[in-house]
């Protein structure tokens, strides 16, 4: 039991520390965050069964320079690739950049909802939104700091 804190902030019954309070608070949020990972793991899984695939044509490239490119010497491109779903046409730009250059008329695979075609992806593999491995792998670290922690501290 923590006891009752005066107001000088000073315990005046039994008290054990912070190190579980925080420990627990550690434990919690990594399951929180790998429960987070497995939900939007379950999403991207959904959203790839769910979707189909496409040949789109470049027809514009952007070419774009990093904040600490002062000199110019290293674009990165941004393909716009133009597709059709059912009679209609969309554009999409590349979500990454690329290094080396692409060409205009090139064919890009291209994967996107039948439900919304403007929500695509321009690969075969990947997926728009977040990525759950960050999540995944920040969940297992502070659970794993947590355990060493527990098993430390006995």
């Amino acid at each position: 039991m923590l006891g009752i804190l005066l107001i000088s902030a000073r315990p005046t019954g039994e008290f054990h520390g912070s190190m579980p309070l925080f420990l627990g608070a550690f434990t919690l949020i990594s399951l929180v965050l790998i429960g987070f990972g497995i939900v939007l793991f379950k999403k991207r899984k959904q959203w790839v069964h769910n979707s189909k695939m496409t040949y789109g044509k470049i027809v514009e490239i952007s070419k774009r320079y990093s904040r600490d490119d002062h000199s110019g010497r290293f674009p990165i491109y941004f393909p716009i690739v133009s597709y059709y779903v059912n009679g209609l046409e969309f554009r999409r730009e590349a979500d990454k950049g690329l290094a080396k250059t692409c060409e205009i008329g090139q064919e890009i695979p291209v994967r996107y909802l039948s439900e919304n075609p403007y929500e695509a992806s321009l690969a075969e593999n990947t997926v728009p939104g977040l990525n759950p491995s960050i999540f995944f792998v920040m969940g297992l670290l502070m659970l794993g700091s947590a355990i060493i922690l527990f098993v430390l501290k006995s």
